[in-house]
């Protein structure tokens, strides 16, 4: 397994545009849309921004990205492109008589899932980074960005629901690639579905928390987390991502397992 693992990662870093604007530009972007407007507030009022009271509580808050429908677009078409290139080059019939099916669909998804870990990291990093300069700019850090003990919980709480949501997010776009063995097919249904949960939430708010998807579960999760939610919604938020995950994984399993690959 660890063979198969340092392959697709030596395959994935010799296609420096994938890895970047499919995993990486999103904590880029992050980093880039915040400095852009504290540099505007600047602009705008001739004073200096002030770091966040709590940098651990901001750069929980940060990992919200994850729920972006354009930060979901570019992970997915991260994801879809690591399995649609086997199918793009007829490589299946190659790789899959040596390693077995199971063990090589496992590898590609724990390489998209570690390379979106370290995106969230970045964004914690970046976050931290811009108010640890922020507190620098403003005289000095001798208050301006304490840590609560407290936070470190939410920090890792809120990286877990992060998490969570963008796994899934990895494992129905690989089924769908699998399925129709196309990145488009995979993609676009997946980038249309998180801008309509978008759309959705923001005209009825809570009303619909309820419903089982995974945008509204992990928006469910982090009201719980963030803003004192019943505890309800942060069972419910963590237990739908956990079951849309795992019918996915089995789901795309199955179905590559189950797939003719006599001209992949």
């Amino acid at each position: 397994m660890s063979a198969l693992l340092s392959a697709e990662l030596l395959k994935l870093l010799r296609q420096p545009g994938i890895l970047f604007w499919g995993f990486l530009s999103v904590p880029a972007a992050a980093l880039g849309l915040k400095i852009a407007l504290e540099s505007f507030f600047v602009l705008r009022s001739g004073n200096l921004p002030q770091a966040q009271a709590d940098a651990l509580l901001s750069a929980a808050q940060s990992l919200g990205i994850a729920g972006n429908p354009i930060a979901q677009l570019l992970y997915a078409i991260g994801v879809s492109s690591v399995f649609y290139v086997e199918y793009r080059f007829s490589a299946w019939r190659n790789l899959v008589p040596r390693t077995g099916r199971i063990p090589l669909l496992a590898a590609k998804l724990a390489v998209c899932l570690l390379c979106m870990v370290i995106g969230l990291v970045l964004t914690v990093v970046g976050d931290m980074i811009l108010n640890t300069a922020l507190s620098f700019l403003g005289g000095g850090t001798s208050n301006k960005t304490p840590v609560q003990a407290g936070s470190i919980l939410v920090l890792c709480a809120a990286f877990v629901i992060a998490f969570l949501e963008l796994a899934t997010l990895a494992a129905v776009t690989a089924t769908l690639t699998i399925i129709f063995r196309s990145m488009i097919a995979a993609v676009v249904p997946v980038f249309l579905v998180g801008i309509t949960c978008s759309i959705l939430q923001a005209y009825f708010g809570a009303a619909i928390a309820s419903v089982p998807m995974p945008s509204f579960a992990a928006d469910a999760a982090r009201a719980w987390l963030f803003i004192g939610a019943e505890g309800s919604y942060g069972i419910t938020g963590f237990g739908t991502l956990l079951a849309w995950l795992l019918a996915a994984v089995a789901a795309g399993s199955f179905i590559f397992w189950r797939q003719p690959l006599n001209t992949e």
